[in-house]
């Protein structure tokens, strides 16, 4: 996947979890300019409201009813952050780290992320994790804590990566059962991954006991959800008769399923 995509799919996520205003709705002009939603959105920037600034930066960053300007939604975001908006520093953040519309500067990002995890954006909390993890110390204890955070406040998202650094004993001594309790809360909480890591921790015997039935249940949660991943190891599953009944049917549609949830290795060849 492209940084583009990557930053796009991103800032979906954040609107997506942001809870107490919901994005606004702004089709695309047909003529390929500015919408009258962005139009408004713009016009109440104009007046201060800072978090519609962040929301047209979103529409910049994403082409959503304007054309697509990386460096002018960067912008919009610096101006949401300057004025307090914690999200927007998050967003700032994202576009800092792979360098859209500005210079890349991971440090700078690694500190808005923090800017924005210190004022409730739980998404910069988990973002600042990943960010540490991507540095030349994997093991960075920071990120270990930073996404201790994003999952104490109740983002599901930074549960499972608390799970998987925990598992793999990155930035923390190594705990499976701890790990497989956060999977746990991730999949409940609606995160299709942490389905998967839970199922794939009974299938190891990894802080649960080990069987590939228990398996199955997960790895099919995972699936229903849209996890691609989840859906090719289920196949594996029905392909074997482990833990399933053997059907090589369902084994060839949830290859499909996983194919169409993106999992390239699941596809066939061209």
């Amino acid at each position: 996947m492209s940084s583009k995509r990557l930053l796009i799919a991103a800032l979906v996520l954040v609107a997506a979890c942001k809870k107490k205003q919901a994005a606004p709705v702004v089709e695309a002009a047909a003529d390929g300019g500015v919408s009258a939603g962005a139009a408004k959105l713009d016009a109440a920037c104009v007046a201060k409201d800072l978090e519609a600034c962040r929301a047209l930066g979103l529409l910049y960053s994403e082409g959503a009813g304007v054309p697509q300007d990386l460096r002018r939604g960067a912008a919009l975001f610096g101006q949401a952050c300057d004025g307090g908006v914690a999200a927007a520093c998050n967003n700032l953040g994202l576009v800092m780290a792979e360098g859209l519309g500005v210079d890349p500067d991971r440090g700078r990002a690694a500190k808005l992320f923090g800017q924005a995890c210190d004022a409730g954006s739980l998404l910069g909390c988990r973002n600042l994790g990943l960010l540490l993890q991507k540095s030349d110390a994997p093991d960075h204890p920071g990120a270990v804590k930073a996404f201790q955070r994003g999952c104490d406040g109740g983002l599901v998202f930074a549960c499972t990566n608390l799970g998987l650094a925990l598992s793999a004993g990155q930035g923390a001594p190594q705990d499976d059962g701890s790990a497989a309790a956060l999977f746990k809360r991730a999949c409940d909480g609606g995160d299709p991954i942490g389905c998967r890591y839970l199922g794939l921790a009974y299938l190891e015997g990894r802080g649960l006991p080990k069987g590939p039935a228990p398996a199955a249940v997960w790895l099919q949660m995972a699936c229903e959800h849209g996890d691609g991943a989840g859906c090719h190891i289920l196949s594996t599953l029905h392909a074997a008769g482990a833990g399933v009944p053997q059907d090589a049917a369902k084994a060839a549609e949830l290859l499909t399923q996983a194919c169409a949830h993106g999992d390239t290795s699941a596809c066939p060849p061209k």
